[in-house]
């Protein structure tokens, strides 16, 4: 879904999110937990581009069915994983406490984004503007930078970012090393209370009807 008439910002002011430094308080917690899931030998991250057979080639070819881009949801189209919180549970307490967008069968998303030396996600866009997308970055080699439209940023630890992905955007690795970020979704700050009111009760009726799974708010890089 496109909201009209939001501002078009590319990076968002920290203004509009004023807990942004509780949850860069938590970054050192937050890497441990996903150190921690990195070191076991059963680690779930799957492939974030995941496309069925059959479909054309296209831009994300190359990283289909790839951990070059590699993905743990703690959060998936707005359903808890209990299984992957469990193993991350003062990263999954921490994200609880925040005003995550909260969509009925669509948001939040949260999950733990790893780039693997040499990989360029190549520039895209997201598919609805009634959200904003938030970095926390936990592991950053030299060598990584995130562009949306015109600006292009590298990553600091413990330095959050938001942003709107409906604007084109792409990310690089261009180190020798993994790059790790911590990604969830929170309401465009341009969105009324009331307005959040209409949009949960409008999701949660397409729920009913049983079309949840028919249009999912996906949230990517």
């Amino acid at each position: 879904m496109h909201f009209p008439f939001l501002p078009a910002e590319e990076f968002f002011e920290r203004e509009h999110f004023p807990w942004l430094e509780e949850i860069e308080a938590q970054t050192d917690v937050i890497r441990s937990e996903l150190l921690a899931i990195l070191a076991d030998r059963d680690e779930q991250f799957r492939p974030y581009i995941d496309m069925p057979a059959g479909t054309p080639d296209n831009k994300w070819s190359s990283l289909n069915h790839s951990l070059a881009w590699g993905a743990l949801h703690l959060w998936k189209d707005g359903q808890r994983d209990d299984d992957i919180c469990r193993r991350a549970p003062r990263t999954a307490a921490a994200v609880e406490a925040l005003p995550l967008s909260d969509l009925p069968g669509r948001t939040p998303t949260v999950f733990f984004s790893i780039l693997r030396p040499g990989t360029h996600l190549p520039a895209h866009t997201g598919v609805s503007n009634l959200r904003s997308i938030v970095h926390l970055p936990l592991i950053v080699p030299e060598g990584c930078r995130f562009r949306v439209g015109g600006d292009t940023r590298s990553w600091e630890v413990g330095r959050a970012w938001v942003f709107d992905d409906t604007i084109d955007h792409e990310a690089w690795n261009t180190s020798d090393e993994l790059r790790a970020i911590l990604i969830f979704d929170v309401w465009n700050p341009y969105i009324t209370p009331i307005e959040r009111d209409l949009l949960r009760s409008f999701y949660d009726a397409t729920v009913s009807m049983g079309e949840g799974s028919n249009a999912l708010i996906a949230v990517g890089e």
